[in-house]
């Protein structure tokens, strides 16, 4: 198992849904309902899963905004030093309301251009291997996440079938991702 995946506190529907979301696209990922767990608590059980990392969205006025990222380690939990902050979102209910069902995915690869940071820490967090290039050669895999730029500051991110090419899951507009010039920050020891 690859990642876990939840909300901060009280998520709204649509940060939810969005999670529902990323966890077909993304092989290995799973979906935990946070409640009222602490960040511990929800280590903990990450460990007993097998996870080596923890993603935690969370939302301003209802929508996914950033993202921070955990790693699981035998005795403490590591906030890796990244900033992603999220421009906004479009659901697969927003792109297709009549989708065809599609099941989780098994395999996934993702696509990018040279030099984007982004695609080299999700590919270490999601366990999977980055390509450049076009994602016409990838038909082999499930999912594809693509991840290219826009305009200056900002990068998309999205999900297809690699058989169809229909959109597997969320768009996700990224509007700033920054490495902070700091190690990864022990936030929690969870064994003493």
């Amino acid at each position: 198992m690859a990642v876990v995946l939840t909300t901060s506190r009280d998520a709204s529907t649509r940060l939810r849904q969005f999670i529902n979301e990323l966890e077909l696209a993304i092989p290995g990922a799973v979906k935990v309902n946070r409640g009222r767990s602490g960040l511990v608590e929800l280590a903990l059980n990450a460990l007993e899963m097998g996870a080596r990392h923890i993603v935690v969205f969370t939302s301003f006025h209802g929508n996914p905004s950033s993202m921070v990222i955990y790693r699981i380690k035998e005795d403490s939990l590591v906030k890796l030093p990244y900033v992603i902050t999220l421009a906004g979102v479009k659901l697969l209910k927003d792109i297709l309301p009549f989708r065809p069902i599609l099941g989780k995915a098994a395999s996934m690869v993702i696509v990018a251009q040279q030099g984007i940071q982004l695609a080299l820490i999700l590919s270490e967090v999601f366990e999977s291997q980055v390509f450049y290039g076009s994602v016409d050669e990838y038909r082999s895999y499930d999912s594809i996440m693509y991840i290219r730029p826009m305009k200056p500051g900002y990068c998309e991110v999205g999900f297809i079938d690699g058989l169809t090419y229909a959109p597997r899951g969320p768009i996700i507009r990224v509007r700033r991702f920054k490495e902070v010039n700091a190690p990864g920050l022990v936030v929690k020891r969870i064994r003493a």
